[in-house]
């Protein structure tokens, strides 16, 4: 992982979270129609075929979704992983900056350094997160 990667980490953990809310929201539609399969008459048969075939669809859809989901998700934990390999206080800045979305000013009065030099850390920080494996 590499500089771009952590910087996108809250942007790509947002993607995740609405990818998980629209997963919700297929699985509320699949149950939709297993509902209406499961009380349609019997003599409907091409009526039942087309509902099945939407539920079809839908579930290949969820199943594509979810794997991608689970594969950023992966990358995301990388991340972290990489994260932590890093000595104090780099990987607490940058977790605060990156991971909690946190600004330098906010991060200086946390930690007790003034803006200058937690600026200064940062920067030591990202060269330090660029060169682990």
């Amino acid at each position: 992982m590499n500089r771009e990667d952590l910087k996108n980490y809250r942007y790509t953990q947002e993607w995740i979270n609405g990818r998980i809310e629209y997963l919700e929201q297929y699985k509320t539609n699949i149950n939709r129609l297993n509902s209406v399969l499961s009380d349609m008459p019997k003599g409907s048969s091409k009526v039942q075929d087309n509902e099945a075939e939407k539920l079809a669809i839908l579930i290949d859809s969820i199943n594509d979704l979810f794997e991608k989901v689970n594969e950023v998700n992966k990358r995301q934990m990388q991340i972290l992983q990489q994260l932590d390999k890093i000595k104090q206080p780099y990987k607490n800045i940058l977790d605060k900056y990156y991971v909690q979305g946190k600004s330098l000013v906010v991060i200086a009065a946390e930690m007790d350094y003034n803006y200058e030099h937690i600026k200064r850390l940062h920067g030591i920080a990202l060269n330090i997160f660029d060169k682990i494996e």
